[in-house]
């Protein structure tokens, strides 16, 4: 519910500014998601990367079980536009969350940020989502967040 809002503020914002494509402005402040959201970024020179391939992959079948992480998905790539869920980002930001990151061009890189804003993994190489749920799962926040559902 809540990033649906975020997204419905984002897209409004962008309807404004008068652009033609879902854009979201060069003023992304990632602070907005703290407490709120985990944030899982995936650097990739293209969509055809065999490591962002498969992991968008298994993001797309098992959405739900995104959802219910709270996780937002920002994919980042060179070569291609790069987005924040379901709404593009335009180059400048892309290529700020690049260097927030110190992520090389060219270079595969995993990174999920938790709820309180801390670096949970950092990974340049293949990562399966089970291995990042399996994270997730594991942190405290995300236990009780658990409890809570199967009160």
């Amino acid at each position: 519910m809540l990033k649906a809002i975020v997204l419905a503020t984002l897209m409004v914002a962008v309807l404004s500014m008068g652009g033609s494509r879902n854009a979201v402005a060069t003023s992304l402040d990632l602070a907005q998601f703290q407490w709120k959201n985990r944030l899982l970024f995936l650097f990739a020179p293209n969509r055809n990367h065999p490591f962002f391939e498969s992991l968008h992959r298994a993001l797309v079948a098992r959405k739900a079980e995104v959802t219910d992480r709270d996780l937002v998905i920002f994919e980042i790539l060179e070569s291609e536009p790069s987005n924040m869920d379901a709404a593009d980002l335009d180059l400048q930001t892309a290529q700020s969350l690049r260097e927030k990151f110190s992520v090389s061009q060219g270079q595969f890189t995993v990174i999920l940020i938790g709820k309180d804003g801390g670096i949970k993994l950092n990974r340049q190489n293949q990562t399966r989502l089970e291995d990042i749920f399996g994270l997730i799962d594991s942190m405290p926040m995300r236990r009780e967040e658990m409890r809570q559902k199967a009160q």
